[in-house]
């Protein structure tokens, strides 16, 4: 029996590294930025190909610049668009860094203490069972200790049928934030002191735009659209509210998967708290955001956002603590360096990504390298390979080199 034991031992080994072998040549990249950027190219339209996603876009950036911008697939696979990168969708998560950069606005401006008692400003209730006082600091970081629980967060954040969610963001957080909430649960709130334990919250980030909100006296979308989405001349917009009339820009569907396996589109949904997702824009536009990122306000030479209020959230707030205790991991004002792995791959990089219904995207910076990338998809993936074909992508556009 040892002996059988030490064998199985043996072959398990062997499989491993054969296993990581492949993965390993499977996610090589070339080395030149021509080569590279056709593996992109290449990659995205195998991915559509293969069913592992209906349409792929992609940007790459540097400081202050966006380099080139690409696609593949489908916008919308029964009408027959193509998606391009100008094609508008819900970025999900990312939403999230357009709350950092408005907090940081307003707090340049003596608008919002980013470290007082979020009460101080807040004009729809909060009673946290530990009675202790959060900041927006703690919001932006994930260590406010709210917690997104099913039977709240999933059964009554996300609407089918409209973009626009029928509870109003300040209803929705005082009917699960405030004591009297028809809501409001004692799980809602973590068991450890605000600012110790880093975990993810949704609800915590759309309360983040309501202390905005509150702190300088307009509407969140109404804010931020004024301060950051018209300086940086994007064409995206806040989902629940729509375009402006005067546009028409392309949509793509979102798709997800049938009990065949095949696409199938989804409804359109609004979320109750829609500052922490429901931010639509194209490959471009999220491009033009981190290139303004990288270059502390910087974009084509003009200095359009505060060098003072990127820098302000891009700067580490938040490390080695429980659940972000990764070796140079860090959370700043919804900016996250974080390492992903994939079986011998490992990647550190510095943005944010998002996830939703027929939505993955990523925004990017290797940390120490000049490029930075985008890429968003409208269908999630099935399967190892599926899953493996994005990290490919990934995988070729991190740390991609610059033009000759």
């Amino acid at each position: 029996m040892k002996r059988l034991l030490k064998w199985i031992g043996v072959i398990i080994a062997i499989v491993a590294i054969v296993i990581g072998a492949a993965i390993t040549l499977y996610l090589y990249t070339p080395a030149s930025y021509e080569n590279r950027l056709s593996a992109v190219q290449r990659a995205a339209e195998r991915g559509v190909a293969a069913g592992h996603w209906p349409g792929v876009m992609w940007a790459i950036v540097q400081s202050g610049e966006v380099i080139t911008t690409g696609a593949a697939g489908f916008a919308d696979i029964e009408a027959g668009i193509a998606m391009t990168p100008e094609t508008i969708m819900p970025i999900g998560s990312i939403t999230k860094v357009l709350a950092g950069l408005a907090a940081s606005i307003a707090a340049t401006e003596g608008l919002l203490d980013l470290d007082a008692p979020i009460t101080d400003v807040l004009q729809v209730p909060l009673d946290p069972k530990d009675g202790a006082a959060r900041s927006f600091a703690h919001l932006a970081t994930h260590t406010s200790g709210i917690i997104d629980i099913d039977a709240v967060y999933e059964e009554h954040g996300y609407h089918y049928g409209s973009a626009t969610h029928p509870v109003p963001l300040a209803d929705f957080l005082s009917r699960t934030l405030g004591a009297d909430g028809d809501l409001y649960e004692p799980a809602l709130f973590g068991d450890w002191v605000p600012g110790t334990r880093y975990i993810y919250s949704n609800i915590g980030a759309g309360l983040a735009g309501q202390v905005i909100a509150d702190a300088v006296g307009q509407p969140y979308a109404d804010f931020t659209t004024e301060r950051i989405v018209a300086p940086l001349g994007l064409s995206g917009f806040w989902g629940h509210i729509g375009p402006a009339p005067d546009t028409d820009p392309a949509h793509a569907v979102l798709y997800d998967r049938g009990e065949t396996g095949a696409f199938e589109a989804l409804p359109p949904y609004g979320l109750a708290t829609w500052p922490d997702g429901q931010f639509n824009a194209s490959a471009t536009d999220l491009a033009r955001l981190l290139a303004v990122m990288m270059g502390d306000g910087l974009l084509d030479g003009q200095q359009v956002l505060s060098a003072v209020a990127v820098q302000m959230q891009k700067t580490p707030r938040v490390a080695d603590i429980p659940g972000k205790d990764t070796p140079g991991d860090f959370i700043g004002l919804f900016w996250e360096r974080e390492t992903l792995t994939v079986g011998p791959i490992a990647l550190t990089l510095e943005g944010h990504s998002g996830g939703d219904p027929g939505v993955i995207t990523f925004m990017y910076r290797t940390p120490g390298h000049p490029t930075g990338f985008v890429l968003m998809f409208n269908g999630e993936p099935e399967g190892t390979m599926g899953l493996l074909a994005i990290v490919r992508l990934v995988r070729l556009l991190a740390g991609m080199p610059l033009p000759d």
